[in-house]
């Protein structure tokens, strides 16, 4: 009877892969995506397009599980029946948002909470574990003499991984991966990409064995035909680096969060961005502020912004640069109009990329300033931010060392910058705006995003 078992799974495992090949190339890295963060997928239908023709290549959605009944958006992140959608509307309202979505040319990332289940009693130290459809107390790490019972505490800074690993994440019941609970989250993950789904963002991953992340991540692989598009929640610590996770998938880049905070608030420095502090894979996640970041919405916000008004500015510099894929909270793109034009400049930036146009990042030293700092993207456009609280206006700007040549539109004031050389072959930029003037001038608290003119070379 072993031997037949054996032999039918080998041939299931063949029929998968003739079905489905392994893949040879890995999903296109997107443009930029907008988090949909909280929002029903009712409401997402309505403004997908919109969001499409801002430049945005993907839209991420909140987790779709039957969760918390709390109304709070965190309970969205305490799963309670992995069969069941029904997180922000019904698996109708989620096909019709995905339906919608692909009609506009957007694709769909689903967030997915496969760590732990929900803490339904407010009981930090106790679960009942029976109430989880599907889920067996043996499925849970408990008390060993207690079942239930919180095992144990995270410790983020004892030289190891095992509490990060082994204990509850707060009150919330923390899973342990047998072959059930990997049986019931595959399939949830098999019933998002039946519906379309276009790839996967993993909460807490960084809370979740390695090697089971990377089972999953296989599983989609296999199962998409290597189409989708997947990245980890990887909080940095003193135990946790982003090295464990991204030889798996994308990360998120809180590393470089935390540098561009220092950077961007009261008193910090924007020449430190010259070389920036950041995870060394030009596919990490990257951002200005995300929902674990922000005061508005967090008890106990990851290293949150004193102004929140630095981390939309910040948000506007991960737009400008090449390295990263840009994950943009949904309010911070209500909040700042230029955040929008960083978007349609990143768009422009891959297009003219995939052309083999010169799209190289580089924060150039023409302005010596801790509030003013100013990007080119090789010869193809070029990004300025001031972040100070009084306008910067200089009358001439030497750029004879970049690759900055010829005329530049930037995109939401809709005005032109002319970058030429004198007749010692230094280059300058001769107008900005109007043929009277040279130099460079930038409000306070602003960001403008410039692109090459049809017509230069």
């Amino acid at each position: 009877m072993y031997l037949i078992k054996t032999l039918l799974s080998c041939a299931l495992v063949i029929c998968i892969i003739c079905i489905f090949p392994i893949k040879t190339l890995a999903a296109e890295k997107p443009t930029a995506i907008f988090h949909a963060f909280n929002s029903h997928y009712s409401d997402i239908e309505k403004f997908v397009c919109e969001i499409a023709n801002q430049g945005y290549s993907h839209i991420q959605i909140s987790p779709a599980q039957k969760s918390n009944p709390a109304p709070e958006w965190w309970a969205r992140y305490q799963p309670v029946d992995y069969s069941i959608i029904e997180g922000r509307g019904s698996l109708l309202n989620l096909k019709k948002l995905i339906n919608q979505a692909h009609s506009c040319n957007i694709k769909v990332i689903a967030d997915v909470v496969f760590n732990h289940m929900a803490n339904l009693d407010d009981n930090e130290n106790f679960e009942d574990l029976t109430q989880f459809p599907g889920l067996s107390v043996s499925d849970f790490n408990s008390n060993s003499n207690i079942l239930g019972k919180k095992p144990c505490s995270i410790n983020y800074s004892d030289g190891n991984r095992n509490s990060e690993i082994n204990c509850w994440l707060g009150g919330l019941p923390d899973l342990i991966f047998t072959t059930n609970v990997k049986t019931i989250q595959k399939a949830h993950l098999k019933k998002l990409l039946d519906l379309g789904i276009d790839g996967f963002r993993f909460d807490a991953a960084k809370h979740m064995p390695a090697d089971v992340i990377k089972e999953y991540i296989d599983y989609v692989d296999l199962y998409s035909q290597g189409k989708a598009w997947n990245y980890l929640e990887v909080i940095t610590d003193s135990d946790t680096s982003a090295e464990n996770y991204n030889w798996i998938a994308a990360v998120t880049d809180f590393v470089l969060y935390n540098s561009m905070k220092n950077a961007f608030s009261f008193g910090g420095d924007l020449r430190s961005l010259r070389v920036p502090t950041s995870i060394k894979d030009p596919h990490s996640v990257t951002f200005g502020s995300n929902h674990d970041t922000l005061r508005e919405i967090n008890s106990n916000p990851i290293n949150p912004y004193s102004d929140p008004s630095d981390s939309l500015l910040a948000t506007a510099y991960v737009l400008a640069r090449e390295s990263g894929t840009p994950l943009i909270l949904n309010t911070n793109n209500r909040d700042a109009s230029f955040i929008k034009y960083g978007v349609q400049f990143r768009q422009i930036m891959h297009q003219r990329g995939n052309q083999g146009k010169n799209i190289k990042e580089n924060v150039l030293a023409a302005i010596d300033s801790p509030t003013v700092l100013l990007m080119e993207r090789g010869s193809e456009g070029f990004f300025v931010v001031n972040k100070g609280e009084n306008k910067f206006n200089i009358p001439t700007l030497d750029l004879t060392l970049t690759n900055l040549d010829g005329c530049y539109r930037e995109l939401r004031n809709n005005f032109t910058v002319a970058i030429e050389r004198s007749d010692r072959q230094k280059k300058f930029i001769t107008r900005w705006g109007s043929w009277n003037r040279g130099g460079m001038e930038i409000e306070k608290r602003d960001a403008l995003y410039f692109i090459r003119e049809p017509g230069n070379h």
